[in-house]
């Protein structure tokens, strides 16, 4: 069911999925796997996990026949996986997740060849069906925690977003796997996921059900002795100099880009959403215009913005997008930035924008919204083209307008956690955007922009310094 005041049943086709996929790296795109595919082995599925140690890819037991192994068995096998990490001659150990981190054609090109030799292809195979990763970092520089620390909470999203880049932990991954539980040996923890297969809010549910089960049991104390000795399997692999071209080029690409994220967490903790109902005002419609004031406050314009809508009131629904950047909210934002308007105009004009947003994110949900459609119809006629059947393209998706509309400079979106020091953060989807998650609680929101080093016109701390002088701004407005 929706969380919001209108209960509505939704869809549960992504569950479904989020332990039976995997993303593999093909030409001319990728291929997702699905357990149920005719020409997948259905037997290994879910009977086994991917273990990540120390830059090197294991196998570990889960299930044997479909029974679930207990913890003692598990436990047993990741102290196996950890030794057998440490003492392979460091000669014979590819980091073989660094061909899942970078420019896919690379990484297509990589695992056709890899896979012409049968123990990769076996390796590769046994990856491929797994259930999920488990990736086991040791940090020797971590930093002391402080739970008010908002650098902390940065340092920690980076970890879990490339681990700092190959010469740290960022190699100790499989980046195509849908799902990857990371945790290291200074408390931090958290999933990586691979956006294809769900949405984030999808799996926050399905890692905070957990979290609860874990919480619910933890009296229970599982100290059986090892009944089954299940040996886990360090996977090997044969890379010839071509394939390890493609490797290192593969990881220079990731290193860039990794290097090149900034990422800064704003805990706000002025108001939260409690405030903003008793004055009428959805939370994600506010938060949503407290962006646009601070873009604009920063860079003295607005620009297409995206926030993902849930579509799962619909079979197999993914998302559509609420557009924020609306005349309305231009309107409004202009006014804020003159000190000779008055208070009682812009509270007028904030409120025209607040029930722009609200409106457009209505038609968004209920299937109503624009982006979809125009994305169906421009891929389809330029299918039609290529197959001879339109001379050309329509006028709408030559004009320059087009492209600019589906570029989005500001890519926003709402995950809302249950536990504390958590929160959802990336990066931004072009090289002169920010991205900008928000995690929206009772008396508290928290932003979590994120920019590149390398882009001269957008700068994360002042993105960051804008939106406290915004909330403020929006909090005199609407009091």
């Amino acid at each position: 069911m929706s969380t919001g005041v209108n209960k509505v049943r939704m869809c549960m086709w992504q569950y479904d999925r989020l332990l039976r996929c995997y993303r593999e790296a093909c030409t001319p795109v990728d291929i997702q796997h699905y357990k149920l595919d005719p020409d997948m082995n259905t037997d290994r599925w879910n009977e086994h996990i991917v273990v990540m140690c120390n830059n090197q890819a294991f196998i570990m037991h889960i299930r044997l026949k479909g029974e679930l192994l207990s913890q003692s068995e598990m436990a047993h096998q990741l102290s196996e996986i950890v030794r057998m990490s440490e003492n392979r001659p460091g000669g014979t150990v590819i980091p073989i997740g660094a061909a899942t981190c970078g420019n896919r054609d690379d990484a297509a090109a990589f695992w056709a060849t890899m896979k012409e030799v049968p123990k990769n292809e076996e390796s590769f195979s046994l990856v491929r069906s797994a259930a999920f990763a488990v990736c086991i970092d040791r940090i020797n520089d971590s930093i002391r925690w402080r739970e008010d620390n908002e650098s902390s909470y940065a340092t920690r999203g980076l970890h879990l977003l490339h681990g700092f880049g190959s010469k740290k932990m960022g190699v100790n991954r499989w980046y195509d796997i849908t799902i990857q539980v990371i945790v290291a040996n200074d408390g931090t923890s958290g999933l990586l996921i691979e956006h294809s297969v769900a949405e984030g809010i999808v799996i926050i549910n399905m890692g905070e059900y957990a979290l609860r089960l874990a919480n619910q049991n933890s009296h229970s104390k599982n100290t059986d002795n090892v009944k089954r000795v299940m040996t886990p399997k360090a996977l090997s692999w044969y890379i010839d100099s071509s394939a390890q071209k493609l490797l290192n080029k593969q990881i220079e690409t990731f290193d860039a880009l990794a290097n090149d994220l900034e990422l800064r967490v704003l805990e706000f903790k002025d108001f939260g959403k409690d405030f903003i109902k008793s004055c009428s005002f959805s939370p994600d419609g506010f938060v949503q215009l407290s962006m646009q004031l601070a873009y604009y406050r920063l860079h003295g314009r607005l620009v297409s913005t995206y926030e993902s809508a849930s579509l799962r009131r619909f079979v197999h629904g993914r998302v559509d997008n609420i557009r924020a950047a609306t005349p309305e909210t231009l309107l409004w934002v202009e006014t804020m930035m003159n000190r000779r308007k008055s208070l009682a105009l812009k509270r007028k004009l904030f409120e025209e924008a607040a029930k722009k947003q609200a409106v457009v994110t209505l038609e968004n949900i209920t299937g109503f919204g624009i982006d979809n459609h125009l994305c169906a119809l421009n891929v389809l006629a330029t299918e039609h083209v290529k197959l001879g059947k339109l001379p050309h393209l329509p006028e709408i998706f030559t004009d320059p307008i087009w492209t600019d509309t589906m570029r989005f400079p500001l890519s926003t979106s709402q995950v809302t956690t249950s536990w504390k020091h958590t929160y959802l953060c990336y990066g931004p989807v072009v090289k002169d955007g920010y991205g900008c998650s928000y995690n929206i609680q009772a008396n508290s929101i928290l932003y979590a922009p994120s920019a590149y080093r390398s882009c001269p016109t957008t700068n994360v701390d002042k993105f960051r310094g804008a939106l406290v002088e915004s909330l403020r701004d929006m909090k005199m407005l609407v009091s």
